[in-house]
């Protein structure tokens, strides 16, 4: 009698370590699935940058700018803008 109830618990300790494998086999095929079947994610856009702002550097004859050479922009047909001070000047010819 204590030969079966040994092999019983014996058989019980088995079916479940095999029960234990087995769903470990399951759940690990079953993410490989999952992860195998994830969406790609979409790439995002290109951002798309202003034109740069083109700059000729002159002596600005003001106080304010100190009579330095500073960046002016274009401001209309003819003329540049200082970007320190605002003044507008004609451009020079190139």
């Amino acid at each position: 009698m204590a030969d079966l109830l040994a092999l019983g618990l014996l058989g019980l300790l088995l079916l479940g370590a095999a029960t234990l494998a087995a769903a470990l086999v399951c759940a690990t095929v079953a993410a490989g699935r999952a992860l195998r079947r994830r969406p790609v994610p979409e790439p995002l856009p290109a951002a798309e940058l202003p034109a740069p702002r083109l700059f000729v550097w002159l002596a600005c004859h003001t106080p304010r700018c100190g009579h330095l050479e500073t960046a002016h922009y274009p401001a209309g047909p003819g003329y540049v803008m200082c970007d320190q001070c605002g003044t507008h000047r004609r451009a020079p010819s190139s």
